[in-house]
């Protein structure tokens, strides 16, 4: 006997909604494969072979360093344990520009070295990447090289002139203010003896007047614009601190930074 044709009807209407279904839950899968790969590449930009920075880094720390005359002992190995917690600071694709305060002239400076932290292993797991091989590469292309410039950032210049001023200027041009970055975080760290000493502007005989020396010609030919950028100053204590490096020094230097709109975070003095 014939079945009813509302039977024949509703078959047919469930067969084509569990057909429906089937290819929602394939589009779905897919869907949801297709965001965690757009997730995974978008997570891991191509990469420079040497530096290890994508084309625009997530933050840049610049380490602008001044070292005329040899450390102590205490001085360098506190100095290597801040170098090693700076660079445990930069975060995944971070860029880290290391410069040394130098004359600047026809040129503005070169950096010693240029390196972005392209991740360890604590940044992926065996779901969504490699982090033994990450591990590696942390080690080989960031840590190393960086470890191998330290020698030459400790070896002490023996210049007559520091111009700290004119070098902090360089590099707020040449890697802070480059309009490509945007607004990704800039943080400036400087380690001297804060002693700035050129035929224009000597800090050595005797430390300006903060207020004048803010609003004077010699200033406004060497500030800069530090907007949007935190500031760290290492100060070297010399042998006659007492004498060159009174508390009014990084008092200074603060008036300096702020004139310049830049954020001082921190002061430290190096150990020694």
């Amino acid at each position: 006997m014939a079945k009813p044709a509302s039977t024949s009807k509703k078959r047919k209407q469930d067969e084509m909604f569990k057909a429906v279904r089937n290819i929602g839950g394939v589009i779905a899968i897919l869907g949801l494969v297709g965001f965690f790969y757009f997730k995974t590449v978008m997570s891991h930009p191509p990469l420079d072979p040497e530096t290890q920075c994508p084309a625009r880094p997530k933050s840049v720390t610049v380490l602008l360093v001044d070292v005329t005359d040899p450390m102590n002992l205490p001085q360098r190995q506190d100095f290597l344990n801040q170098l090693d917690r700076l660079v445990d600071d930069i975060p995944r694709y971070g860029k880290l520009v290391v410069v040394k305060v130098d004359p600047v002239s026809d040129r503005l400076l070169v950096p010693v070295i240029v390196r972005c932290n392209p991740g360890s292993a604590k940044d992926e797991t065996e779901m969504n990447g490699n982090p033994a091989r990450l591990e590696k590469l942390h080690d080989e292309r960031f840590v190393a090289p960086l470890k191998a410039a330290y020698d030459q950032l400790l070896t002490a210049s023996g210049a007559d002139q520091s111009p700290i001023l004119e070098s902090i200027q360089s590099v707020a041009l040449t890697e802070l203010n480059k309009p490509s970055i945007g607004d990704i975080p800039k943080r400036l760290v400087v380690a001297s003896d804060l002693l700035q000493n050129t035929s224009s502007v000597s800090f050595y005989k005797a430390l300006p007047d903060p207020v004048p020396f803010t609003n004077g010609q010699d200033f406004s030919r060497v500030r800069t614009d530090l907007r949007d950028t935190d500031v760290e100053l290492w100060m070297l204590q010399r042998s006659d601190s007492n004498q060159t490096q009174p508390r009014a020094l990084p008092e200074l230097w603060e008036k300096i930074i702020d004139k310049e709109g830049g954020k001082l975070k921190r002061v430290y003095t190096v150990s020694g």
